[in-house]
């Protein structure tokens, strides 16, 4: 009896990973075709800009986190089911949040000018470009806290039928926008409504479980603020450093070249499929397993890497036996990157990788200090750009590949040793 019981919770868990992994990989193929409508309508420069606005973007949306995501993912994980307790965890993190978006927007907005300027952008198509961004970074800092609550809470179906209907209003929006005016500006301010909405409609679903409109707890702050400060110095670095091929390219390389750039890293978000899946579903499980099931949260934790490395694996043998055929997709302007897409697609398949390493550990409160990361990532990635002929696409791709492989090493080498040993400066969940 016990067995057939433990068979049909087995069989309801793979049937729970399937239907989420199929809801995802819907919102996922709405967002890809979103990217693919920017690549293939915008004009090559238009887009270049657009690439240049996105890995900026990407740069402040770090910069805002720096772990507290993480840290209200680790700490909500211990009281998610109060109420009252979650939302002060949760405004907690916003408070956070919200003081690093204007740290963050100063550094950041005045860098995007400059390499928009670089690239041969006018003033006025650099001051356009740069403003257009600030709403999608606005809604985008708020609303990937509101969703650690349904994650927390494993409403799945809610949650991503919100971003189901998210990712399709950005791509009805970036269709008219592209259709009316194909400029990189227009397309920038029509993601952002998009994203306004979604926040929106995530906030209210976070109300529905965490308490909403409660102060700040000082306590979480403190808590939060000591995984922060371990994770800060690391976040500032990977800031950039997870946007270093687009801006190595932006300083070094032509118009074209940060556009195909722009154009490979688009298809390699395709792995955000799995991304998801592994942050909605595993994420969260992994934080709420016992304090004390040491052993077992390691064996859980290699399942899943083995598993997303034999999948990964497999996806880009797919694309090494047939990369025009990946090439048709973004058109006649890109299709002599038989090479890249290669390249592009087992750096993209280590980054998803690295990724979940990097949340699991984090979830757990696990995270590799600074001064360990950002000293040995330095020296490999000087090293790599004195090798590489980083001016091109090739040599760019190289390098994120590079990259991202010694960070899965870094991230599973450190969690394996402080779940098995115990290490100095690790953060451990109470």
């Amino acid at each position: 009896m016990i067995a057939v019981t433990q068979a049909r919770s087995a069989s309801a868990g793979i049937g729970h990973l399937v239907l989420t992994g199929a809801a995802q990989a819907g919102i996922q193929l709405l967002a890809f075709a979103s990217g693919l409508l920017v690549i293939r309508y915008l004009p090559l420069q238009e887009y270049a800009y657009y690439t240049i606005a996105n890995a900026v973007l990407g740069t402040l949306i770090v910069l805002t986190d720096s772990g507290i995501s993480q840290g209200v993912m680790a700490r909500g994980g211990k009281v998610w089911t109060n109420a009252h307790a979650l939302g002060a965890v949760l405004a907690s993190g916003l408070q956070l949040r919200r003081r690093f978006g204007l740290f963050a927007a100063a550094i950041s907005l005045p860098l995007l000018g400059l390499l928009l300027h670089r690239q041969g952008a006018s003033t006025a198509t650099a001051l356009l470009v740069t403003v257009s961004i600030v709403p999608l970074f606005l809604s985008t800092l708020t609303g990937q806290l509101f969703e650690v609550v349904p994650r927390l809470h494993q409403r799945l179906r809610v949650l991503q039928s919100i971003q189901f209907a998210g990712a399709a209003l950005r791509l009805a929006t970036l269709g008219a926008a592209i259709w009316a005016l194909p400029s990189a500006w227009f397309a920038g301010i029509a993601a952002g409504f998009a994203q306004l909405w979604t926040t929106w409609r995530l906030r209210k679903l976070a109300g529905e479980m965490a308490t909403p409109g409660l102060a700040p707890d000082a306590r979480v702050v403190a808590d939060i603020t000591a995984q922060v400060r371990r994770t800060a110095p690391g976040a500032v670095y990977f800031a950039f450093a997870g946007q270093i091929s687009v801006w190595l390219i932006s300083l070094l390389g032509t118009t074209d070249s940060v556009a195909h750039v722009g154009a490979l890293g688009r298809l390699a978000m395709a792995f955000n499929v799995l991304t998801a899946v592994v942050s909605l579903v595993v994420v969260p499980r992994f934080a709420r397993m016992s304090q004390g099931a040491g052993h077992a949260v390691l064996s859980r934790f290699w399942q899943v890497q083995g598993g997303l490395l034999a999948l990964l694996a497999a996806v880009v043998g797919v694309v090494a036996a047939f990369p025009q055929g990946v090439l048709l997709v973004l058109g006649d302007d890109y299709a002599s990157l038989t090479l890249e897409i290669v390249l592009a697609a087992a750096g993209g398949a280590l980054a998803m990788v690295s990724g979940s390493a990097y949340s699991m550990a984090a979830a757990r409160g696990v995270v590799a200090p600074a001064w360990i990361v950002v000293p040995l990532a330095l020296a490999m990635q000087g090293a790599l750009i004195v090798l590489l002929p980083i001016g091109t696409v090739s040599g760019v791709v190289w390098l994120g590949l590079l990259t991202n492989l010694a960070y899965w090493m870094l991230h599973t080498f450190y969690f394996t040793r402080t779940a098995v040993h115990g290490a100095p400066g690790a953060s451990a969940p109470d």
